[in-house]
C-alpha cells in the first residue's frame, strides 16, 4: 500500500516558462527561425544525456548549448551562445498550473531533487502545501541516478519501496532508477515526449490519485 508521494522538482513541480520562448528569439535574432515546440523536443531528449550540476554555469551552458544546437542543425559560434545564454540566464522558476492537484494527495509529500541549498526556501515561495521531507542533492552529497540518494528517501521517510510512490519526469534520472530501487514509479509527461516509454506514464498531476 502506498503510504507517501515524493516528487521531483525541476520540470515536475517547477519549470521555467520564458525559457524556450528567449531561446527562439535569440535563435531568431541570429537568422534562425526555430519553434519553441521544437526546442522543447530537443532540449528534453539531450536533457536526458546529461547529468546537470546542482548549481550550473555560464560553462556548463556553454557545452550544453553549443551540442542542443548541433542538434538541430545549427553550428554554434561564441556571439550565438552568449546571446542564448544572456537570454535564458536567471529566468524565473514558477509551478506548472497542475501543480494545484498537490493539495488534493491524502498522504506526506516529500521532495527528492537534484537541487542546491536553496530548494527549500524556493518551495515555500512558490507552494501552500507542507513538504514533510525535502531532500536536495547539495545537502545530501549524491544525486540522481545514484541509487544511494533513493535509499536516503526510504531511510528519512521509514517507509519501504513499496510504499513510496515516486514521480518524475526524467526516465534517466527517475523512473529507471526508482524502480531499480522497487519503488513505484510515475512519468509525468505533459507533453507527450515518450509516448512509447513502457513505463507507468500521466499528463496531469491529478492523475497521480489513480495510483495512491
Amino acid at each position: 500500500m502506498i503510504k507517501s508521494v515524493f516528487f521531483d522538482v525541476a520540470n515536475t513541480l517547477l519549470e521555467k516558462p520564458d525559457l524556450f520562448r528567449k531561446m527562439a528569439a535569440a535563435l531568431k535574432s541570429n537568422g534562425h527561425e526555430v519553434s519553441e515546440s521544437n526546442l522543447r523536443y530537443v532540449h528534453k531528449f539531450l536533457a536526458e544525456t546529461y547529468v546537470f550540476p546542482d548549481k550550473t554555469s555560464r560553462d556548463f551552458y556553454t557545452e550544453f548549448n553549443s551540442h542542443l544546437l548541433y542538434a538541430l542543425g545549427i553550428a554554434p559560434d561564441e556571439k550565438l551562445l552568449s546571446e542564448i545564454f544572456e537570454a535564458c540566464t536567471y529566468l524565473s522558476w514558477h509551478p506548472f498550473d497542475d501543480t494545484n492537484a498537490l493539495a488534493d494527495i491524502p498522504l506526506p509529500i516529500g521532495i527528492l531533487s537534484n537541487w542546491d541549498s536553496s530548494l527549500r526556501t524556493k518551495l515555500k515561495d512558490h507552494f501552500a502545501i507542507e513538504f514533510k521531507w525535502i531532500l536536495c542533492s547539495q545537502d545530501e552529497g549524491v544525486k540522481k541516478p545514484n541509487p544511494l540518494f533513493f535509499q536516503r528517501m526510504m531511510d528519512e521517510s521509514d517507509l519501504q519501496p513499496s510504499e513510496i510512490l515516486f514521480v518524475g519526469d526524467s526516465m534517466k534520472l527517475d523512473i529507471h532508477p526508482a524502480l531499480q530501487m522497487g519503488v513505484k514509479a510515475v512519468l509525468i509527461d505533459r507533453l507527450n515526449h515518450f509516448p512509447h516509454a513502457n513505463v507507468s506514464r500521466i499528463q496531469h498531476l491529478n492523475q497521480v490519485m489513480q495510483w495512491l
